[in-house]
């Protein structure tokens, strides 16, 4: 598809990187992807590339038609999915429903029992935010079909945190972890030594005290107090509902 949305593709990219670096989405892309992120550029050919990442951009496209906004890559429906804001709540559990089934193809993928699980969840206020399909679809559905485990549902979640200190290849993070503790996921405090952005962007402008997102191990962009508290919203809401079948 086509999209002039600079800023949304590049967020979209930003947090689309470390997966894809660990060739769990997406095509085998990585080192275009961070040749685009490098020099803060964007063009058809990286839409092209984030249109491969084939569960998020189908979600994408949910939150945008839920919304009426014609481009799925507009900041808005980014930030939504990733981070969290309130077009997440026009999303009606009808169309979440039939999403998950047929778009996402979890009618196929999942046993039995775990869809189930995933269906009867989507009542109880289940929002198509990135959190949910990392707690509550517990067999991961990108190039590896297999089971989360909670480390791997600590790193593929959007985690978020507050720069502590700023080293040449790395950030020190305080932040929060996930743990199984009496048969159920919570977060405990914790501090990370994180990736770089790959962004330069991002990179040159951070510093301690900043607040920041990350993914598989790499800090994807600095945000701010309130995309802190939406992102610690939904990623708990979602918790929540996961816990229900732990």
């Amino acid at each position: 598809m086509q999209s002039n949305n600079l800023s949304g593709i590049l967020t979209c990219a930003r947090y689309s990187f470390a997966p894809n670096y660990y060739k769990y989405c997406g095509p085998d892309a990585n080192k275009k992807i961070s040749s685009y992120l490098q020099n803060s550029h964007a063009d058809p050919n990286l839409v092209e590339i984030l249109d491969q990442f084939d569960v998020l951009f189908r979600y994408l496209s949910l939150i945008a038609h839920s919304n009426n906004i014609a481009d799925p890559f507009d900041q808005r429906v980014v930030e939504a999915y990733w981070i969290g804001n309130s077009l997440l709540e026009k999303v009606k559990p009808s169309q979440l429903g039939n999403h998950l089934l047929y778009d996402q193809q979890l009618k196929k993928r999942l046993p039995p029992k775990m869809l189930k699980w995933v269906v009867e969840k989507i009542p109880k206020g289940v929002k198509v935010h990135h959190s949910f399909h990392v707690f509550n679809i517990f067999i991961r559905t990108g190039h590896l079909i297999a089971p989360h485990t909670v480390d791997t549902m600590d790193q593929c979640r959007i985690g978020w945190g507050k720069v502590i200190k700023v080293h040449s290849s790395q950030f020190t993070v305080h932040s929060q972890k996930l743990i199984s503790q009496n048969k159920k996921l919570v977060f405990i405090d914790s501090v990370r030594e994180l990736s770089t952005p790959i962004d330069r962007s991002i990179k040159n402008k951070l510093k301690p005290g900043d607040l920041v997102s990350f993914h598989w191990g790499f800090i994807c962009d600095k945000i701010t107090p309130q995309q802190a508290k939406n992102l610690a919203f939904y990623t708990n809401q979602n918790l929540k509902l996961a816990n229900e079948t732990i």
